[in-house]
């Protein structure tokens, strides 16, 4: 499938379970690193959840791919980030509770995050220089008004889809903005405003929901399908990917 842009998947985990299970039951995607990974969680719902978000990543790619990626495990990198064999094609998949969002694009580096609102308990000298640098990786669009806890977590999933576009992992990113150092960090991410390897984007997913992705520079924001809640639709969808390859 010639794909010229990202796309985005926002998946209801819940609604789309029996469909991914059907699936997987009659074309299994998973690795064995995937399922002995989920094996070993103890929490029930995270194992069921994270498994069905992997198996809607498994799917999605295999429209890109080809069957020949099915078992395949990832290949993970020094940073964290997983890669799969498949020409030019990057990736990146965030799961909060019973809701994906997974990103798929061949033009360049790609990633997502996805929180639910709620309440943060972080005080406002730490809020204040991740929410400037967040800003700053939006290439300067504000951040929403309104509700300080949804300011700070909109600015949150900007951050770690950069994070996750480019395998730098958020922990050093976040340390290096810690209020002692934050100025002279902060001078640099302006500096670099328009010019970054990747740029972030809000997305609108769900009610309840606050999204973002990463895409390189230039690149038109996708709009987010909602993947297919049904086995027939799902397996359309597949086919669909397989047709235009």
């Amino acid at each position: 499938m010639a794909m010229a842009h990202a796309e985005l998947w926002f998946v209801d985990l819940e609604k789309a379970s029996g469909a991914l299970d059907a699936l997987e039951a009659a074309k299994p995607r998973l690795s064995d690193v995937d399922n002995a990974r989920f094996a070993a969680m103890t929490d029930g719902a995270a194992r069921r959840n994270r498994r069905l978000a992997h198996i809607a990543l498994r799917v999605l790619l295999e429209r890109r791919c080809g069957p020949s990626i099915r078992g395949v495990p990832f290949a993970v990198g020094a940073s964290g980030k997983p890669a799969l064999a498949c020409t030019n094609v990057t990736f990146s998949l965030a799961h909060t509770a019973a809701s994906a969002l997974i990103a798929i694009s061949d033009a360049g580096l790609v990633g997502v995050d996805l929180e639910h609102a709620r309440k943060v308990k972080i005080p406002s000298a730490r809020r204040a220089p991740i929410e400037r640098a967040a800003i700053a990786l939006a290439a300067g669009v504000p951040l929403a008004e309104g509700d300080p806890d949804t300011r700070f977590l909109s600015a949150w999933v900007r951050i770690e889809a950069v994070a996750k576009a480019t395998g730098s992992g958020v922990g050093p990113f976040l340390e290096r903005l810690r209020p002692r150092r934050a100025s002279k960090e902060e001078e640099g991410l302006a500096g670099a405003k328009g010019s970054s390897t990747v740029v972030a984007h809000d997305l609108t997913v769900a009610p309840g929901l606050l999204g973002a992705v990463a895409l390189v520079p230039g690149q038109s924001l996708p709009p987010v399908r909602h993947l297919p809640e049904k086995a027939a639709a799902l397996a359309a969808l597949v086919s669909e990917g397989e047709g235009e390859r």
